[in-house]
């Protein structure tokens, strides 16, 4: 039996649990039923002490608070890792992400989860896959490379701890590597997602395109003075388009989605999915996506369904590089983004058949490089 620990973020946005999915069925290819996986919330990073410890009270703080003590607690990290839990694992594998950002370094919970906790099973000799890491960075000032020097070390650091790094798209991989940590690009991991979600395929028929807002195109602008009424503009022409010939439906990531798809479109029905059921009957019954979360696009396509991407980050990198359009949402235009979605409409069945086939690919590759690095 393969005994194996998933770190990774649930609740919340469900991008997330997807993410944790794509990973879960790719060991399943890998090791098929001889396998056991034990969670870790990424975001408790005292969970690798045992159950009672005092440390996992510090689980309970919320997020943003009590800098000063998360900052000592990781000043004294190789001096607790003697108290972790006994990690007795053939291998752990790490899905959360995007993980290269600005100011790594000064925020103390990304030390307690890329140091303290990963680093608790590298000093139990366990090897640590980190999988499909992404980068974040304002698309119209993308670096070449990190020149922050405490984020270097940062990130230099983080790496040691990993027996092996994946990156999900062409920017990631040259900033690590600018580091001296060599990676290579493999579509990312919640691709495989797909095969819970849709294991029959897309279904055929006339379904819904899949439209997803966010007021500003994405969480965040990075200060690129994004038009936000602008952007609410174009989405709504463009839906007053394509609703002349197809059906729609808004999907929601979140309560604040959930009101803003309403606002904008009170006349189609909007889902916010809490489950990966309920995401998987979104997925059954789409054709097409027009989309500003990123993993709304991965998984759409992980179940052969294509969608376009609307964005304001580096983010767009990863769906770029599983064939899928992209446009930073500054220059995004009503008549392009129409004409886009209709063709990926009239063109689905191709596209279908290419994203599945590079799914199974993606799950084979993720699946080698897992059994490579097992103890097992």
């Amino acid at each position: 039996m393969v005994s194996i620990a998933l770190l990774s973020h649930r609740g919340g946005n469900i991008g997330h649990d997807l993410m944790a999915c794509g990973i879960e069925e790719i060991l399943s290819e890998a090791f098929g039923q001889n396998r056991q996986i034990t969670h870790f919330e990424q975001h408790r990073p005292f969970e690798v002490y045992p159950p009672y410890h005092w440390l996992r009270l510090v689980n309970r703080l919320r997020h943003g608070r009590w800098s000063g003590l998360r900052w000592a607690l990781y000043r004294a990290t190789a001096s607790l890792w003697p108290q972790a839990r006994r990690l007795d694992f053939d291998l752990a594998i790490a899905c959360g992400g995007p993980n290269l950002v600005a100011g790594a370094a000064r925020v103390p919970e990304m030390a307690l989860l890329f140091h303290h906790m990963n680093g608790a099973f590298w000093n139990q000799g366990v090897p640590l896959i980190d999988a499909a890491v992404g980068s974040c960075f304002p698309w119209t000032r993308r670096p070449e490379r990190i020149e922050d020097e405490a984020d270097r070390q940062f990130y230099r650091k983080a790496w040691s701890y990993c027996a092996k790094v994946t990156v999900r798209e062409p920017l990631a991989q040259k900033l690590m590597n600018e580091l001296g940590t060599n990676t290579e690009v493999i579509p990312c991991a919640a691709m495989a997602s797909g095969r819970r979600l849709a294991p029959a395929g897309p279904a055929g028929g006339d379904g819904s395109i899949v439209i997803n807002y966010q007021r500003r195109g994405a969480n965040e602008d990075w200060g690129q003075n994004v038009d936000a009424e602008g952007w609410r503009s174009t989405l709504r022409t463009v839906i007053d388009r394509l609703g002349q010939r197809h059906r729609m439906i808004m999907l929601a990531h979140s309560d604040e989605e959930s009101r803003l798809a309403k606002d904008l479109a009170p006349e189609l029905p909007c889902v916010q999915p809490t489950s990966l059921a309920a995401y998987a009957q979104l997925v059954q019954n789409a054709k097409a996506g027009l989309v500003s979360r990123i993993h709304a696009a991965i998984a759409l396509a992980g179940a052969g369904v294509p969608a376009a991407v609307v964005g304001t980050d580096s983010r767009l990198g990863t769906v770029a590089e599983i064939g899928l359009p992209s446009r930073f949402v500054a220059d995004a235009d009503a008549g392009e983004l129409v004409d886009t979605v209709e063709g990926l409409v009239a063109s689905r069945s191709s596209h279908a058949e290419r994203l599945i086939a590079l799914r199974e690919q993606t799950v084979r590759r993720y699946a080698e490089l897992f059994r490579g690095q097992s103890r097992a």
